[in-house]
């Protein structure tokens, strides 16, 4: 019985020093130049391709496609791309509790740190990254 009394209250004391970050990383993909090249290219493809005259123009077509997907393969964005979006529950409470309508605490937002961007190191390309639904996103700078 004390030791399950003794883990409880390590398990508590653990758990109420571990950082409390209600929201998430979110990445925006306007604010990158490799997503929206993809995004060009993809429309550029859709129109080209309903015009299929002859071999040479299905065979080019298909060289496109194999080069669009060259590059969605690596999909590198600046850390820039990235915002941390608070969660809604956080938010409303806070309005609640202090009547400020933008969200902001009565003591301003030097009291809530916005955690780090958590990467992973790629050693075959040098570079950090980070999945996004299902991507992997290098993060350049």
């Amino acid at each position: 019985m004390r030791k399950l009394i003794a883990a409880l209250i390590g398990t508590g004391f653990a758990l109420g020093a571990a950082p409390a970050f209600a929201g998430e990383w979110r990445l925006d993909a306007r604010r990158c130049a490799d997503i929206r090249e993809d995004w060009r290219d993809a429309r550029e493809s859709r129109r080209d391709e309903r015009y299929d005259h002859g071999r040479r123009d299905r065979a080019e077509d298909r060289y496109d496609r194999r080069e669009s997907r060259r590059d969605r393969a690596i999909t590198v964005c600046p850390r820039s791309a990235f915002y941390y979006a608070r969660s809604d529950w956080r938010d409303s409470d806070r309005d609640w509790r202090d009547g400020d309508r933008r969200g902001e605490h009565r003591y301003g937002r030097d009291n809530d740190r916005t955690p780090e961007l958590k990467l992973s190191y790629d050693r075959r390309l040098r570079m950090r990254y980070t999945f996004d639904h299902g991507r992997k996103i290098y993060i350049r700078g």
